[in-house]
């Protein structure tokens, strides 16, 4: 009864670190108040110090430090970051936002070493569960908060996120984690297939509701990349390289194509081919303001907490109001640390997809593809979206909690 009571427990304490790591993002302009951020920066305290007393409880510990030694490429850009304090243009939030990345490190370790893989996809979907249905309500019951009524953008569902682009990718990886079981379900004919395919179309019908393109195009490419990955566990043993040389070359054309014809693209989503704004936004922010930081950036996540900047970046891209963040990851983390902090993440982002595609390549079923599937979900929507640590770091810490999930040792891969 006690085991018991404690695992409920311990589920609630991930539940509470995906909301947490969430919550900056959830209402508008909340995680630019430092007061607010001084709050979170608290509680994530309380909860790591949780996580902490757990790992220690259970002798996690030692296998925390030894995974983490097979995973060191994550330091580099961790230790950078903290040293940026001393040149950021707001040392404090700098700080602050490093305190974050320390607390999510721990914590992603922590849910990473604790639960295998099946169990963390679980708990995801629990959580996108929670948050499809919180935001329905308020989007039915308190349409001013939950539908975007704003300049050109009018109707768009924003639930509990403060803008309709965040819900849309949120969305869209809470409907990709639908499929996944409801593919699991279909595999091993269990009684639940139903009860998935509803919640399947349900949160389809949810991202076409956030009129979010990026969002679109996600689903659409994590859709292919999920058949991909179920025509791969099937036959790989009949594949050779010579499916693999013609699997590359479709990809290349397909590419090639899509890239000749990305005009007609856009106008068939109703969209510019200039990103909705973004290319000649970025064009302007790399003119004006990279271009006096470029090897070591304004301090880490502090650009965007600097008024004036966002007003002056929001009336050069004619934007009706500040522009918040790049809506781009990758930029920035450029424009917050510079060529050299790029680099170094870089470094850490791609030495996960090395682990990755090494621990999909062996995969029995599609839950051992979601490494695979969530990583290339951050590179699809954190190119128009800043998804990878800005005003939240869920992402970034999934990403953890995976990396460290699929780096345990064989004997230790289950609780």
């Amino acid at each position: 009864m006690l085991k018991k009571y404690q695992q409920i427990l311990e589920y609630l304490l991930i539940i509470g670190l995906f909301t947490l790591a969430n919550v900056s993002a959830f209402l508008t302009f909340i995680w630019l108040i430092p007061e607010v951020v001084f709050i979170e920066l608290v509680i994530w305290l309380i909860l790591t110090s949780l996580c902490i007393w757990i790992l220690w409880k259970h002798g996690f510990v030692t296998m925390f430090f030894t995974t983490l030694q097979k995973n060191w490429v994550i330091l580099p850009f961790f230790i950078l970051s903290g040293f940026s304090i001393f040149w950021s243009i707001n040392w404090e939030i700098s700080l602050a936002r490093w305190l974050m990345l320390l607390f999510t490190i721990i914590t992603a370790g922590y849910i990473g070493l604790r639960y295998n893989l099946k169990e963390i996809i679980k708990s995801l979907t629990v959580f996108g569960l929670y948050i499809l249905i919180l935001s329905s309500l308020i989007i039915f019951f308190i349409p001013k908060i939950g539908v975007m009524n704003y300049f050109s953008i009018q109707g768009a569902w924003k639930g509990l996120y403060w803008h309709k682009n965040h819900m849309g990718l949120i969305s869209a990886f809470i409907n990709i984690l639908f499929l996944l079981n409801l593919v699991y379900s279909m595999q091993v004919k269990n009684k639940n297939t139903l009860f998935w395919a509803i919640l399947y179309l349900f949160s389809l019908w949810f991202v076409y509701q956030t009129d979010t393109v990026a969002a679109y195009l996600t689903v659409i490419g994590l859709h292919g990349l999920i058949l991909l990955a179920i025509i791969f566990i099937k036959y790989r043993e009949k594949l050779n390289t010579n499916h693999y040389i013609v699997f590359v070359f479709t990809v290349v054309i397909v590419s090639i194509l899509l890239y000749i014809n990305l005009d007609s693209v856009f106008k068939l989503l109703n969209r510019s081919p200039t990103l909705t704004g973004r290319i000649p936004m970025w064009a302007y922010l790399f003119d004006t303001y990279f271009i006096e930081r470029q090897f070591l950036g304004y301090g880490f996540n502090a650009f965007w907490y600097v008024e004036s900047y966002r007003v002056d970046i929001g009336l050069a891209a004619n934007y009706p109001g500040p522009i918040l963040i790049a809506d781009n990851g990758f930029i920035d983390i450029l424009m917050n640390t510079g060529y050299i902090g790029l680099i170094l993440f870089l470094l850490f982002y791609f030495s996960v997809w090395r682990s990755v595609i090494k621990y999909s390549s062996n995969a029995k079923n599609i839950y051992e593809m979601f490494p695979l599937v969530l990583m290339s979900y951050t590179f699809i929507a954190n190119i128009s979206w800043s998804l990878l640590f800005e005003n939240e770091g869920f992402f970034m810490m999934l990403v953890i909690a995976v990396l460290f999930c699929i780096s345990k040792n064989p004997q230790e891969k289950s609780r």
